[in-house]
C-alpha cells in the first residue's frame, strides 16, 4: 500500500480513499504533508494522542474550505461546472478526514460540512443524480440514483459502502461507471453507515437482507427502472452485505463482493488483537455495532460470517480482491469462491505486477471498478446482443 504516512496504516488508508474518490495528491502533501513531523506515538495504545487528532482533523477541515474557498471563486467568475468539482473535491475531504475522528462535536460538524459540500456540488454542477427516500424496519434510508440516459426502465445495481462509508464517498468511487453502460446505480445509507449512523444512532445489522428487502420494495415503484433485475455490490466489507442480500433475498439477480468477505468476526478480531498505528480505534466498532465496549462489539461479529450462507449464494457472482490486501486476507477470497453456490461465478485477483494488489485496490482502483461495471452490464439486459461468457476462475 501507498503509505503517505510511513508506518500508520489508518491515516494512509485514508488517504488512499479519498485519493480513490477523486482527492488531489498535490493536495495531501500541501495540507498533510506537515503531520509527518508530528511525535511517534505508542503503536500499541488503543487510540491516538489527542494533539494528534486535532492536528488531522484541522488539516483535513483546512484543506476542505480551501476548495469551497475556491470554488466561491470559480462561482463569482461564471464557472459553475468548475465550482461544482471544486465542492465535490471538498465534500471528500470532509467526509474522508470525519472517518478517523471519534466521536463529539468535531466528527459532526465534519460530516455536516461534507453533506453540504455535496448540495453544493449537485446545484452548481448539475449532478446526474436524484436523491430518493426509502422506508424501512430500521426508519428512511436515504440514497442517491444515478440513472442512464435511457427512456426505458433499466436494470439496477445497489452499492453498499462497508462499515463505515458514507453514500457520498461511494458516489464519488463509483460515479458514472455503472450508467455509461446502461445500469442505473443506486448509492444508499444503511443501518451502520452515513446518515443512519451518524444522524440517527442506527447500528449495523448482521441480516443485510432486510434493507436489501426494503430497497427492492421501493425500487418496484418506480417506473423508470427494471426492478426484475436488481444486482448488489458490496465494497470492502460490504462485500458481506452483498453475499446476504443473494443468499435471502430471493429477487436479487447477481452479485459483486469487491473483496471477498467469510468471516467478519475472525477478520476483526485479528485486527483488533494485533493493532498497531491506531487500527481500529476503541471508539469505532462499539459505535457501528451499537455495543457499549469493544469486546462486545468483537463478539457480536461473530454472527457476521459467511460460512453457511454463501452455498445460498446461487446468482452471477463475481469476487474482486487484492493479492496483498492487508485488511482481507485473499485466502478468504478463494473460500468464498469455492463455497458459493454460483454456476456462473468468477474470482478475479489483482497482483502487484499489474498493480490493484491492496484492499479495494486502492493502489489502483481504476481497472477494478471498470471491471465490475462491464462484468455486470454483461449479466442484466441491458444489450440483448451481448454475450454472457463462461464461468472462470482467474
Amino acid at each position: 500500500m501507498f503509505e503517505f504516512f510511513p508506518g500508520d496504516r489508518a491515516w494512509s488508508s485514508t488517504v488512499n480513499l479519498a485519493l480513490m474518490a477523486g482527492g488531489s495528491l498535490g493536495d495531501m502533501e500541501r495540507w498533510l504533508g506537515p503531520l509527518r513531523d508530528l511525535p511517534a506515538a505508542d503503536p500499541s495504545a488503543a487510540d491516538p494522542p489527542p494533539a494528534r487528532l486535532e492536528a488531522w482533523a484541522a488539516a483535513w477541515a483546512g484543506m476542505a474550505h480551501r476548495q469551497e474557498e475556491l470554488a466561491a471563486l470559480d462561482l463569482k467568475a461564471g464557472y459553475p461546472l468548475t465550482a461544482g468539482a471544486r465542492y465535490l473535491r471538498a465534500s471528500v475531504y470532509h467526509a474522508s478526514g470525519q472517518r478517523q475522528i471519534p466521536l463529539g462535536p468535531a466528527k459532526s460538524e465534519s460530516y455536516a460540512a461534507a453533506l453540504q459540500a455535496f448540495g453544493n456540488a449537485v446545484e452548481c454542477a448539475s449532478l446526474p443524480l436524484e436523491r430518493i427516500h426509502i422506508d424501512s424496519p430500521d426508519g428512511m434510508m436515504p440514497g442517491y440514483l444515478i440513472a442512464p440516459d435511457a427512456t426505458d426502465p433499466r436494470p439496477v445495481v445497489i452499492v453498499y459502502g462497508g462499515l463505515d462509508l458514507t453514500k457520498e464517498l461511494v458516489y464519488a468511487v463509483v460515479g458514472t461507471a455503472f450508467a455509461r453502460r446502461g445500469v442505473t446505480c443506486l448509492v444508499v445509507d444503511t443501518p451502520g453507515t452515513g446518515e443512519l449512523i451518524r444522524l440517527r444512532g442506527v447500528p449495523s445489522r448482521p441480516d443485510y437482507e432486510v434493507p436489501t428487502a426494503a430497497i427492492i420494495d421501493y425500487l418496484e415503484t418506480r417506473r423508470d427502472v427494471d426492478a426484475r433485475h436488481v444486482a448488489v455490490l458490496g465494497i470492502s466489507f460490504g462485500g458481506y452485505y452483498a453475499a446476504r442480500a443473494a443468499a435471502f433475498e430471493p429477487r436479487v439477480s447477481a452479485c459483486v463482493s469487491w473483496a471477498g468477505s467469510w468471516d467478519c468476526g475472525a477478520v476483526w478480531r485479528r485486527r483488533w488483537d494485533g493493532r498497531s498505528g491506531y487500527e481500529p480505534a476503541s471508539w469505532f466498532l462499539p459505535w457501528v455495532l451499537g455495543t457499549p465496549t469493544v469486546e462486545q462489539a468483537l463478539e457480536r461479529l461473530e454472527e457476521w460470517t459467511l460460512a453457511d450462507v454463501w452455498p445460498r449464494v446461487t446468482q452471477p457472482l463475481l469476487i474482486v480482491h487484492g493479492e496483498d490486501d492487508r485488511e482481507i486476507p485473499v485466502a478468504d477470497a478463494h473460500r468464498a469462491f469455492e463455497a458459493a453456490g454460483s454456476e456462473d461465478r468468477t474470482l478475479r485477483v489483482f497482483t502487484a505486477g499489474e498493480g490493484g494488489t491492496e484492499h479495494m485496490q486502492t493502489d489502483d482502483p481504476g481497472p477494478a471498478l471498470q471491471l465490475i461495471a462491464e462484468w455486470l452490464s454483461l449479466r442484466m439486459p441491458v444489450e440483448a446482443h451481448l454475450p454472457v461468457p463462461s464461468p472462470r476462475a482467474v
